[in-house]
């Protein structure tokens, strides 16, 4: 007899109504409460100075991330998986239930909402129920209120919890759209409420090249403020002030004297609960543990009930190793994949240190981050490279395989398969090629510059975007391409590229 569980259901949704944010009405990320009053919201939603919800003045000592809620959100998300409620969270976050209620809304929000910019209105209107979800363009509510110049929906979106480093299918964030548009007092907003002045969209341009490009020098003048990158590079290898056709623009980004505002004081608090192992979607795998480990995070799963999977799979966001002396680990397929995909790269002593802790999320996560596998500062800047929203290693890179499927190809201590070096190249954001490319071909595409190697011209690969990849241990291939865009390289290069994070000099090994 097939059960409906439709009172278990009710109780539920029941239930999961009370456990909502207090400020923006959607199921709490990272949950915090104020221990004055005991009133708990989204760790992006706090405020260091007063409870939104009572008014009660608060300082940072009183903030602590509430274990209690999280444990009961985890515990709804495990009931509502049995009974099969996929749309728990997405049904409460209903955003016209929340903002209907007046007392829903803190008062400063209120305050701005003009006759003329209803916030209700305009939800109902466009029927927005989940504040980040995307449209067929990819476009968030946040992106279209930017492109319409609405300032005053951009403050109560960010207000009520709307992601600003959201990316729509051009790659484009809300504050790459604004700053194009010359919408200065939103890109304001929008960089008070932690949006990323860096990363890269459309043909790896950042906001800066962006502004640059529309000559909006007080756009340029603001992202400076908010350490925007004047080194950073696009596709093509230009800097933004390649892009100048002012005297003023020149002026502006190579003035070194521009006063930048203090954003970690400014955000401290979000700075603080902004690490991925507050996380409430924390998912490990261990790799190569020793036994006794293995028991000592079996334990930890116990007792701090944190998810884990035996094998690797991209919805791993921690990876547990082994580590030397040195806190050196041993490069594996484990680890290369871990590398490409940006995770959390852990020392075997987070399990023991974890087992001790009351609270697992008092840890720290950098004390415990291999320090290299076995290139010093790898896994960091591998995993910075990811939370950044910076190109993979192998963004806009192709790649000819000149290996047999059947055939074990050894590189130090791992082993590799044609299949296994597909998904490393994949992994990566690579391109697999079926056949092999033809030279006259390649140089008639338009051509662009591989994103981690555009900040050196003089680098051997800096134009080279197509790849023969041939087996080391065996006679090399007839043809051998030396070419700036087409280069046959071997397994090795592959490798020694992954392991040090890097698009690797071939000099470095010897061609």
């Amino acid at each position: 007899m097939e059960v409906s569980w439709t009172n278990t259901r009710e109780s539920l949704k029941n239930f999961a109504k009370t456990l909502i944010c207090r400020k923006c009405g959607n199921k709490p990320i990272n949950p915090v409460s104020y221990t004055s009053c005991g009133h708990f919201f989204c760790s992006h939603c706090i405020d260091n100075s007063k409870c939104y919800q009572c008014g009660i003045p608060v300082r940072i000592s009183e903030i602590r991330s509430d274990h209690t809620i999280l444990s009961l959100l985890r515990d709804c998300d495990i009931i509502a998986k049995v009974i099969e409620e996929n749309n728990l969270w997405s049904a409460l976050i209903d955003i016209r239930n929340i903002l209907q209620n007046e007392d829903a809304l803190p008062a400063d929000i209120q305050n701005t909402i003009s006759k003329e910019c209803s916030v209700v209105n305009y939800l109902l209107k466009n029927n927005i129920k989940n504040i980040n979800k995307s449209n067929p363009m990819g476009e968030t509510p946040l992106h279209i209120a930017c492109i319409k110049g609405q300032k005053e929906i951009v403050k109560i979106l960010l207000e009520i919890g709307a992601d600003p480093n959201t990316k729509d299918n051009a790659n484009w964030s809300p504050l790459q759209e604004s700053i194009n548009l010359g919408h200065y007092e939103i890109c304001e907003l929008l960089l008070k409420a932690g949006a990323f002045t860096n990363s890269p969209g459309i043909e790896n341009r950042t906001a800066l090249h962006e502004a640059v490009i529309n000559n909006k020098v007080e756009e340029v003048k603001l992202l400076l403020q908010y350490n925007a990158n004047k080194e950073v590079y696009d596709q093509y290898g230009k800097k933004p002030i390649d892009y100048c056709y002012s005297e003023e623009m020149k002026e502006t980004l190579l003035n070194i004297n521009v006063s930048s505002i203090n954003t970690e004081t400014e955000y401290e608090l979000n700075s603080i609960f902004d690490q991925t192992f507050y996380n409430n979607n924390l998912i490990v795998y261990l790799s190569n543990l020793s036994e006794i480990n293995k028991e000592l995070f079996e334990r930890v799963v116990a007792k701090h009930k944190i998810k884990f999977i035996r094998n690797y799979k991209p919805c791993v966001t921690h990876i547990i190793v082994e580590v030397n002396e040195q806190n050196i680990a041993d490069l594996t397929y484990d680890i290369m994949l871990a590398l490409l995909n940006g995770k959390w790269l852990l020392t075997s002593e987070w399990v023991s240190v974890s087992l001790e802790l009351s609270n697992i999320r008092e840890a720290e996560l950098e004390l415990f981050e291999v320090s290299g596998c076995p290139t010093l500062e790898v896994p960091k800047r591998a995993r910075e490279n990811e939370e950044y929203q910076n190109p993979r290693l192998f963004s806009r890179c192709s790649f000819f395989l000149s290996l047999q499927a059947n055939v074990v190809y050894r590189i130090g201590d791992i082993n590799l398969t044609k299949e296994k070096v597909i998904k490393l190249i994949k992994a990566g954001d690579g391109i697999i090629l079926n056949r092999e490319p033809n030279p006259e071909d390649i140089k008639n595409l338009k051509q662009y510059i591989p994103f981690h190697v555009a900040h050196n011209p003089h680098h051997p690969l800096y134009k080279c975007t197509h790849y023969i990849i041939y087996p080391a241990e065996t006679s090399e291939p007839l043809i051998i391409y030396n070419m700036p865009h087409l280069r046959s390289l071997p397994l090795l290069w592959l490798i020694e590229s992954i392991e040090k994070f890097t698009l690797l000099n071939p000099s470095y090994i010897g061609l």
